[in-house]
């Protein structure tokens, strides 16, 4: 690891500035507290996207490392008038490969500064596919009734557990069983599944951490091993 992570330094400050950008109706709030943007923000996230695409960027072929126009808050004027609101209270970063249809997003690695979020609230590191279409969504739920060893396998695996201790997030699945799979199948409550990913919510101490950018990439070689699996899914591919 090179020593740019040590320049990746966010706080617990960084959550309350979002919070704090997202009650503003002002369109010159942010241009008069554009230092402690820069400092608690953007900076930080410039340098992690920085140690992400040097550690990553070969080994994930294909993905783009985004390290230009993150961490923008202001909001578009058409998304001001939806609450008022003139700037975001959240950041992301994501890194995927670039998708060959507007109707269609690839697997994905997931880092967000989510202060107001009702689901995480907090600091999230996620991965897989998040918004399936209904042909990916199809593909992965017949891998998984053709069989689930290869994601039982990776949810087991030790390296990935450090990572990610649970399986699939179960936010977003059907009520009833899918037409064309068996109600009584083993794996079912995968298969119901409208998304298929896996996350955990970062400690303050974690976030703050200078070792923040050293867990995120091996947190991302882990989510890797899962894209992988899901894309040759996807695309037909034994794993």
């Amino acid at each position: 690891m090179n020593n740019t992570s040590a320049s990746v330094t966010f706080s617990e400050d960084s959550l309350k500035f979002l919070k704090l950008a997202g009650k503003q109706d002002d369109a010159d709030w942010l241009e008069h507290h554009d230092a402690k943007y820069q400092r608690l923000i953007r900076a930080p996230l410039l340098a992690l996207a920085d140690t992400l695409k040097q550690e990553l960027a070969v080994e994930a072929h294909g993905y783009h490392f985004p390290t230009r126009g993150i961490g923008r808050i202001k909001k578009p004027s058409n998304k001001v008038t939806l609450d008022g609101a003139e700037f975001k209270d959240w950041v992301s970063y994501i890194a995927t490969r670039p998708a060959q249809s507007r109707f269609e997003k690839n697997p994905l690695l997931f880092f967000g500064l989510l202060p107001n979020d009702p689901q995480w609230e907090g600091v999230v590191v996620a991965g897989g596919l998040y918004m399936a279409s209904s042909r990916q969504t199809r593909r992965v739920r017949q891998a998984i009734a053709d069989d689930s060893k290869p994601f039982k396998n990776l949810f087991a695996d030790k390296e990935f557990k450090r990572s990610f201790k649970s399986g699939f997030e179960p936010m977003a699945k059907t009520q009833k069983c899918p037409r064309g799979f068996d109600p009584d199948h083993p794996d079912i409550e995968w298969i119901k599944l409208k998304t298929f990913f896996v996350s955990k919510t970062l400690t303050m101490k974690e976030f703050g951490s200078q070792d923040l950018a050293g867990n995120l990439v091996r947190d991302f070689r882990q989510l890797l091993r899962l894209n992988e699996i899901l894309q040759g899914a996807i695309d037909g591919v034994d794993s």
